[in-house]
């Protein structure tokens, strides 16, 4: 059902994770989707599954199964014909003629394109030393982490020092983590001192207060050391100098996490598309790419890389996997509408579209070593066994969800 204006295919979707494996399943099973040519850009083939990242570095939980942890998601896509999975690096598009470039040259355009590149975690450049800091979000990242706790950890000796810079969900996860190889631990490794800085005054400022109380309280009764209050000013030759209520000391470590936010893809600023003052994408509430001066009816974003403004001002979306999936729903149910209408919408114009649903909260499951928070709102309780079956049962289905 290509578009006879020379368009490569009918959708392209910049991004195979969570908003964009998503948006081709519900676009297959509609009647109308099912007829759409579909490709997805990507630069990487497969997707491990994030949020729980910090049990397969520390091997809590055996990483790299395919089917298991770790999504195929190009076989996926393929796996729903028409449909195209190519592998590459973003770096322009042009909303005019709705084409993305690729690093090597390649180009491809498509009547819908949604930008689903979801977000990064790695330190601001403002920090000096902080490229350093360890992430895992991506594949690369993973791998890249995973081999320096082997280094690190492996053999005798005494015990490393594992710095945390950030207290927020991923800071406290990877902390906690962290933390519960002192009971138990793959063999050969040796558990490390974890020491968490945090620049605010109580972790988790997401959610509630109690929250951030009782997460403090986990880590340290897991022998956590935290510095609350304290910002992390420079990292040089494996030492981070902090400055906090006792003034500023530095700190050794062997390992250093990045646990401090998500940063939008630098690839955005390049895209052409309407913008927010901190650099992520601006949409309307029906996730339409739109600004003042500019309307793409026909181009969407959602996800973590989508900042919803509508109304009074900007939504207070969540940034989790569970959103990008979400925003697929609603972009499916709009792309879908307006396939129905010819690309210059004559008569009466586009047809109005669904707008997303505002979700300003959701229950988090917050792991914490050998411990763990469930957060819905104000209330706050720990059953630790129950989080843990409960997250890895959601990995479990999301992974049969998308199998091929």
């Amino acid at each position: 059902m290509t578009d006879p204006d020379g368009y490569d295919a009918d959708v392209l979707i910049l991004g195979g994770s969570f908003t964009g494996v998503e948006l081709v399943r519900l676009l297959r099973k509609a009647r109308r989707g099912r007829k759409l040519e579909i490709i997805v850009v990507d630069r990487q083939r497969s997707h491990p599954y994030i949020p729980l990242g910090h049990e397969l570095l520390t091997e809590r939980m055996a990483a790299g199964v395919s089917g298991e942890t770790e999504l195929e998601t190009a076989g996926y896509v393929e796996s729903r014909p028409p449909a195209r999975w190519i592998s590459g690096e973003i770096v322009g598009f042009e909303p005019e003629t709705h084409t993305v470039t690729l690093g090597d040259g390649r180009s491809f355009s498509a009547r819908f394109v949604v930008v689903a590149l979801g977000s990064e975690v790695r330190a601001p450049a403002s920090l000096p030393g902080g490229a350093g800091l360890l992430a895992y979000k991506s594949t690369e990242q993973f791998e890249e982490c995973k081999a320096a706790l082997e280094r690190r950890l492996a053999g005798g000796g005494e015990p490393e020092t594992a710095l945390v810079v950030g207290g927020g969900i991923s800071g406290v996860e990877i902390a906690g983590e962290l933390a519960y190889l002192d009971r138990a631990r793959p063999s050969g490794w040796r558990a490390p001192k974890v020491v968490m800085v945090h620049g605010g005054e109580r972790l988790l400022p997401g959610l509630t207060a109690r929250a951030g109380i009782r997460a403090a309280a986990a880590l340290r009764a897991q022998g956590v050391e935290l510095h609350l209050e304290t910002r992390v000013v420079e990292i040089a030759d494996r030492h981070a100098t902090i400055r906090g209520p006792e003034g500023e000391q530095t700190i050794p470590f062997g390992l250093g996490f990045w646990g401090g936010g998500l940063v939008p893809p630098p690839v955005l600023s390049e895209l052409g598309l309407p913008m927010t003052d901190d650099g992520w994408l601006r949409v309307g509430p029906t996730l339409q790419c739109f600004s003042s001066s500019t309307e793409e009816p026909e181009i969407f974003a959602g996800g973590d890389v989508a900042r919803v403004h509508g109304g009074t001002g900007r939504w207070p979306t969540m940034r989790r996997a569970i959103e990008g999936i979400f925003a697929a729903q609603t972009i499916a149910a709009n792309i879908l509408e307006l396939a129905r209408c010819s690309p210059d919408y004559p008569g009466e114009g586009v047809p109005p579209l669904m707008p997303h649903t505002l979700w300003s909260d959701f229950p988090h499951g917050v792991s914490i070593g050998g411990r763990s928070l469930i957060v819905y709102g104000r209330v706050v309780f720990s059953v630790s066994w129950f989080n843990v079956w409960f997250r890895r049962f959601l990995m479990r289905r999301y992974m049969r969800r998308y199998g091929v």
